[in-house]
This record gives C-alpha cells, sequence and structure tokens, in this order.
C-alpha cells in the first residue's frame, strides 16, 4: 500500500504537566488539547496507557488490537527524551498492522536551568535537539551550553525578547507555546514550534521544552524575509567594524550574537556561560550606559589573557528582569568607536529590539 507522508498519522502529546496534552496531530498544530478531544472511548484508553508506558519505562511501544478500533488495529507510542532522560513527550501513531508505518516529524527535547543560584543561564541539549536546529558543534552530548550558543541558531532579535520576558521570572508549573525561525549551522532556516514548561527540580526551577519542525506550514523564502531585518542589522554593524551583542549587562554573559562572535574568545565566553569582560571594568561600562559613551574595557580571551577594546552600550527593553544591553566592541579608538555605530543611536531595527 501507499506510503503516508511525513507525520501523516503521528500525534504529538507532551507530558510536562499534570495530564498529557496534544501538540500536533499530522500536520496539524494543536494549541495543547486534552487527549480525551482527540480519542474517544476504547481508543483513549489505549492511548493513555500506551504514553503511560513509555513515561514508566522510557522505552518504545508497540500494541496490536486483537480487535480493530474502526479501522485501526496497530499503536505505536514513542519517547520524546530530555537530556536526563526524562520522557517529555510521547509520539503516537495509529493506524493498519498492515500499512508502513510514516516517519514521525522531527521532535527533540532540552532544557534550561532557571535557577538564580545556578549562575549564567544553561542549557543542555539532546542529539535530536542539535540535529533540529543543525548544530554542527561536537562538544559532549549532554554537556551545557550557554543562551549564546542557543540563540546563536534563533536569528530573529525579537523572538529571543519574547522567550526571555515570558521565561525570565518563570515558576513552578508556568507554560509557554510558540514558534519561531530557526538557522542551522549551514544556513538553513527552519520553522520550530516549542512547547515549554517550568518545573521545580532539586537544582531549582528548569526549563523543559519539546520541539518539533514545522516548516511543512510554510514556504522557505517566506522565512528568509521574516529574518531580514536580523541580517540587516548584523551586516549594519560589520561593515562599520564592529562586533556588536546582546549581552546581560548585570553578570555580563553575551546572549546573542548579532554579528560573528569576537576572535580569539573561549567557548565558554563566546557562548555566555562566563563573562566577556573583566569584572572591574563591566562595572564602569555599566555606568556609562545611560549616557551610551564608549570606554576601554578588557576582553577574556580563550588563552587566559585579556585584550583591550573599545566598549559602548545601549540599553534593550523587553527582556523582562534581565538587564540586557547591546554591547559594540572594536579595536577603535573611544571617538573612533563612536562614529562607527552613528551618532549615539542603536544600528539594530527598533523591530528587532522589542
Amino acid at each position: 500500500m501507499e506510503q503516508r507522508g511525513s507525520g501523516d498519522g503521528w500525534i504529538l502529546v507532551e507530558i510536562l504537566g499534570d495530564a498529557p496534552t496534544v501538540i500536533a496531530e499530522g500536520i496539524k498544530q494543536r494549541q495543547c488539547r486534552p487527549l480525551g478531544n482527540v480519542y474517544r472511548g476504547r481508543m483513549l484508553t489505549l492511548v493513555a496507557g500506551a504514553i503511560d508506558t513509555v513515561k514508566s519505562s522510557g522505552q518504545p511501544v508497540q500494541v496490536t488490537l486483537g480487535e480493530p478500533v474502526g479501522d485501526i488495529d496497530f499503536v505505536v507510542a514513542k519517547p520524546v527524551l530530555g537530556p536526563g532522560g526524562d520522557v517529555l513527550a510521547v509520539q503516537i501513531f495509529t493506524g493498519r498492522a498492515d500499512c508502513p508505518v510514516p516517519p514521525p516529524h522531527r521532535v527533540a527535547g532540552w532544557e534550561w536551568n532557571l535557577s538564580v543560584s545556578a549562575g549564567p543561564r544553561r542549557t543542555r541539549w539532546t542529539r535530536e535537539f542539535r540535529n533540529l536546529y543543525g548544530v554542527a558543534d561536537a562538544r559532549p552530548e549532554h554537556g551545557y551550553f550557554g543562551l549564546a550558543d542557543l540563540y546563536r541558531r534563533v536569528p530573529r532579535i525579537s523572538d529571543i525578547a519574547v522567550l526571555m520576558e515570558r521565561l525570565d521570572n518563570a515558576r513552578d508549573g508556568e507554560f509557554l507555546s510558540g514558534e519561531l525561525i530557526a538557522r542551522h549551522d549551514d544556513g538553513t532556516l527552519r520553522l520550530v514550534r516549542f512547547v515549554r514548561r517550568a518545573v521545580e527540580t532539586p537544582e531549582g526551577v528548569v526549563l523543559r521544552g519539546v520541539d518539533h519542525d514545522v516548516t511543512h506550514k510554510t514556504d522557505v523564502g517566506e522565512l528568509a524575509i521574516r529574518v531580514m531585518d536580523s541580517d540587516v542589522a548584523s551586516t549594519v554593524h560589520a561593515v562599520a567594524g564592529v562586533h556588536a551583542a546582546l549581552v546581560d549587562s548585570q553578570h555580563g554573559y553575551a546572549i546573542k550574537w548579532i554579528t560573528a562572535p569576537l576572535a580569539g574568545l573561549s567557548a565558554a565566553a563566546e557562548g555566555g556561560q562566563i563573562g566577556l569582560l573583566h569584572g572591574d571594568d563591566l562595572a564602569a561600562v555599566r555606568q556609562r550606559i545611560p549616557a551610551r559613551l564608549p570606554g576601554v574595557a578588557r576582553v577574556a580571551l580563550s588563552d587566559g589573557s585579556w585584550s583591550r577594546h573599545t566598549v559602548r552600550t545601549f540599553a534593550v527593553p523587553g527582556y523582562g528582569s534581565t538587564p540586557v544591553v547591546m554591547m559594540t566592541l572594536s579595536g577603535a579608538c573611544p571617538e573612533q568607536h563612536a562614529q562607527q555605530v552613528g551618532g549615539g543611536g542603536c544600528a539594530v531595527p527598533d523591530c528587532q529590539l522589542a
């Protein structure tokens, strides 16, 4: 028999909350509908049982029904695992045992430690997450990554602002869903649907997420148009001869590089796990934020040395309680640097900062 298209017949169910909810039904996106809105009667009992089995075992299950329910006599349930091995979601296929099972949509689990005591915001990725976001980075599979590592794959600055503003003060049980544009490390653009929920753990509040690729919903050319503002911002700074990043001005951690990262940084500094600037210089940089005045600061390099750069900062609204600035860095003197980024203005379009 003819094989169905990718994702057809599959349902994605997140189990991060108190009860399973449906994220996607085939190619249709669902706003976390209760499982009972999709299945009824005996089929609801069978699917709920399969989800419970996968949740407790962490392994996929297949069930062949002795008596079909309508034209369905076969149920497949596959776990979507987080970095710690927890089951964050379950992919369900229902169909006939004599038909080929189509491939499901690409799905990935990940987590983000939101606890202030954990230091810089840290994320952990699964192998599936790396594949979903086209990550070429070969660091250990379950190692920690900083926000700049994560948001390197999110070109739209406005997408990042929305995520951080809604999650910065997340509490146990709080929920977020939406879509973002992702750029693979090879430049490919994809549309990703995400569902994330804050969960209390021994390490503090952790955000656990289930992301899946829904690029089939749109035209790739449209995605390129939607990231144009961010690409223009990157080009403007590069042509001006400066590097630019969104930075947590309280701790000095990079959140998002608007241009290519500054050369010579360690992976930890580039990715946002340690501060970019010398602690003494960061305090002076904070004092100059309101006036947008450039000054010289020491930047930490991968070999343990410090490189002096002219730094200028622009306060950026819309990131919750995190005090975010756009920081520009160059080897020019302060006077020249001020001219490079243009008379006190900010070279990132306003629609990308809010």
